[in-house]
């Protein structure tokens, strides 16, 4: 690292001596996310992005499609916003392990004594959460559009419906972050995180409607995030006239939360 972001020297017109000066924010960071798609690629996680969706996409299709479409609606239409959501909170548990890679890599001690933003390894990593969510919907697409998925509203309904899906995977991914960077165990703690993903996929309206499920279970299946992100998500790609009321509510809620954990972690990286 201190290669890559070794700082520029001036030299001085009295003594020659060099200067010593930072580096600028968005050089570094680009330096740094330049490293993470890197690894990305060459460990397999970028091919994952991109194939991952499709694969869970027919996980569901294929057994579900037929009934759900006998009653007259398209599956296609229905599943992708779960698949892209579910897609992204996979991108929140591999940020889980990438930062606490890079604690345990002591890349904090290495930013202390190098002229960059000690934000600079955040936002590199975050970089590369755009990144994977950019490839998420890629491959999303994709399949969706080859079995029927379709937008049917306006330039900036499909664009409101893509910056949804990239903010439900960066606000959960800061909270990942945050919780990667202070654990002792972050490849158990990503382990761990698997298992309320699952619960909350398959209890929400992403794969069935709310009337899928048993009365008492409804008004939790109903509410609960992932199904007001899919709701919302379905709406937009309808073009239809959706209240975003509610997904906005819990993108500032999850934004502010990721957020405060990442200034929480990193205040206990200095204690250390």
């Amino acid at each position: 690292m201190t290669a890559t972001l070794a700082p520029t020297t001036s030299t001085g017109s009295r003594g020659g001596s060099t200067a010593r000066t930072s580096v600028g924010l968005a050089a570094a960071t680009a330096t740094l996310a330049r490293q993470k798609v890197l690894a990305a690629v060459r460990s397999g996680d970028a091919v994952f992005a991109v194939l991952g969706p499709v694969v869970f996409f027919l996980c569901f299709y294929v057994p579900l499609h037929g009934q759900f479409e006998r009653a007259g609606g398209e599956y296609a239409q229905f599943l992708l916003p779960i698949i892209l959501l579910q897609a992204g909170i996979f991108t929140a548990i591999s940020a889980t392990e990438t930062a606490g890679y890079d604690a345990r890599a002591g890349v904090h001690e290495r930013v202390m004594s190098l002229p960059i933003p000690r934000v600079t390894p955040f936002l590199g990593r975050m970089a590369w959460v755009l990144t994977r969510m950019l490839l998420t919907l890629v491959g999303g697409l994709t399949i969706g559009y080859s079995l029927g998925f379709r937008f049917h509203g306006s330039i900036w309904h499909t664009a409101a419906f893509l910056a949804l899906v990239v903010v439900f995977g960066l606000a959960l991914s800061m909270l990942t972050d945050a919780v990667g960077t202070v654990g002792r165990d972050s490849v158990s703690i990503a382990s761990i995180l698997m298992i309320p993903q699952l619960i909350l996929v398959m209890a929400s309206t992403g794969l069935v409607p709310a009337e899928g499920f048993p009365g008492w279970a409804r008004p939790f299946v109903r509410n609960q995030p992932l199904s007001v992100f899919s709701d919302a998500l379905r709406g937009l790609a309808d073009g239809s006239g959706v209240d975003l009321t509610a997904a906005a509510i819990w993108s500032v809620g999850l934004l502010a939360a990721g957020s405060a954990a990442i200034v929480a972690a990193a205040r206990a990286q200095v204690k250390r």
